[in-house]
């Protein structure tokens, strides 16, 4: 069982960093960016996208915990009128294979879906077989399928 919690200030410093440091990485390795470009392109979006951090509206950063209190991921999605976009999502990878992703993603669509979200997007990298397949499994569909990334969606019904 997962429970999500608001993500605390001292936590959003260490997400900044693993963030852009993690999206930079899969620029590089989808080879949709070169390793000298890959950092500052990655910082650069991140801070366009939370311009304000944590306070940045209309954007809910979440950490996950499981049933022993352990912080096991976190995820970011952003809404922008009746669409959300999920921008980050992390299972640490000792908690990987456990069913933490599926369950936060239903958690994740019932948050969405109250604050009046009806369509949820996604970008998955190519290379990252398990997060398409878990997208895949929860009823995402492929909307863009780009050179290194696709985006996927879901429309959230009642």
């Amino acid at each position: 069982m997962i429970k999500l919690r608001n993500m605390t200030r001292n936590e959003f410093d260490k997400f900044k960093e693993r963030s852009v440091n993690g999206y930079a990485e899969s620029l590089i390795k989808s080879e949709m960016s070169s390793q000298e470009d890959a950092y500052k392109c990655a910082e650069n979006e991140f801070n366009e996208l939370l311009p304000m951090g944590l306070s940045t509206d209309n954007n809910f950063l979440y950490v996950m915990v499981n049933d022993g209190f352990e912080s096991v991921g976190f995820i970011w999605y952003s809404k922008e009128n009746t669409s959300g976009f999920v921008c980050e999502f992390v299972i640490l990878q000792n908690y990987r294979k456990k069913g933490y992703g599926f369950e936060t993603m239903k958690m994740i669509e019932m948050d969405a879906k109250e604050r009046a979200i009806t369509k949820l997007r996604l970008n998955v990298f190519k290379f990252n077989e398990p997060a398409y397949n878990l997208y895949k499994k929860l009823k995402y569909r492929v909307v863009e399928d780009n050179r290194g990334s696709m985006i996927m969606e879901k429309i959230l019904k009642d």
